[in-house]
């Protein structure tokens, strides 16, 4: 019960934080300035905004076969739909508390594979380190490219001023908490099994997640494997590239534009759960590098960010539903033979 509590608590003051920054956000425009963004939205082309979704299965889906390569690599044979239905379930939980459904994602597999979560966690951090080069790399071409045009939002007073309100969130907030929760389960398990006992569980998971980190070396189609890299993040910079077509204003916008808003919308998601009043001001400073209307840029990061969380948020549900349903009989056998 004190778990439950604790758990909702958590949940409703990350959400709760997400809303105030939206809020904030809103409240420094003026009703004409609200008007407009809201006018704009209505007036988008939303056939072009549906395929906000559809990449974001897709780019799902390739993440899902990139990651059962690597849990293969360690001697895993995860079923694909499993796997896929358990990175649906990750971006829905990173709706409510940032990265938070990175080890969810790993705990599900344990449950319906039985693939230890310290081995699962390691070739998630890998992903997640392929996943940081990746964006760099993605960064320093589209600097190289755009570099005198994206640098000039660092020396616009009034829009970094604006920025300012969340990075200190991600740089202190979330890494006390993680602190915290480390030290507060290791002090458990120090007073409950010894000291000696401690040291061992915590050799075993290192060493579980280092095994997990070493799978790259062991791909046996690394073909495959860069090729749904390649896919999934071309997905990413289409949801935003193609959602240019939504609006008249927008429409017009270069592949290197796409680019800014990949790079610059990507770290804006983790600054707060969704990215809830970071991901559509990001955007809307991004795109005013390129002439367009700072509100205009609100109203389209507004829409490519609804479109974003419907998905997650409805794909999160119904992966919940179609997992406990198919895994129903393979649990009960499991528990028959326990």
């Amino acid at each position: 019960m004190k778990q439950k509590v604790g758990n909702f608590i958590k949940l409703a003051l990350s959400l709760g934080f997400g809303i105030f920054l939206f809020w904030v956000f809103l409240g420094r425009m003026s009703p004409e300035e609200k008007q407009q963004t809201l006018q704009t939205i209505k007036s988008a082309k939303w056939g072009w905004l549906l395929l906000i979704p559809a990449l974001g299965f897709l780019s799902n889906f390739n993440r899902s076969e990139r990651w059962r390569y690597l849990l293969q690599s360690v001697g895993y044979q995860p079923r694909f739909w499993n796997t896929f239905f358990s990175v649906m379930i990750m971006y829905f939980a990173n709706l409510f508390i940032p990265r938070s459904g990175e080890v969810l994602r790993c705990t599900i597999l344990n449950k319906y594979e039985d693939i230890p979560v310290d081995k699962a966690i390691g070739t998630m951090l890998l992903e997640r380190i392929l996943d940081l080069v990746t964006v760099l790399l993605i960064a320093g071409v589209l600097f190289l490219a755009e570099g005198d045009k994206l640098l000039k939002m660092w020396e616009q007073k009034n829009t970094s001023a604006e920025a300012a309100n969340t990075p200190w969130i991600i740089q202190y907030i979330i890494p006390i908490i993680l602190l915290v929760g480390v030290g507060t389960v290791s002090l458990y398990i120090w007073k409950k099994f010894g000291f000696r006992k401690f040291i061992d569980i915590v050799r075993g998971k290192f060493m579980g997640v280092w095994e997990g980190l070493r799978s790259i070396r062991n791909v046996k189609q690394p073909i495959r494997f860069t090729l749904h890299t390649i896919s999934m993040w071309v997905c990413y910079w289409g949801m935003s590239y193609f959602a240019f077509r939504a609006l008249p204003e927008t429409a017009h916008l270069s592949i290197w534009a796409g680019m800014a808003c990949l790079v610059f919308g990507g770290f804006a998601m983790v600054a707060a759960p969704g990215g809830i009043g970071t991901f559509f001001v990001a955007i809307a400073l991004v795109l005013t590098q390129y002439d367009i209307d700072l509100n205009i840029g609100k109203a389209f990061g507004l829409s490519v960010w609804a479109m974003q969380t419907l998905a997650a948020f409805s794909g999160g549900l119904i992966s919940f539903a179609v997992l406990a349903l198919m895994n129903k009989n393979a649990l009960s056998l499991r528990k028959n033979d326990l």
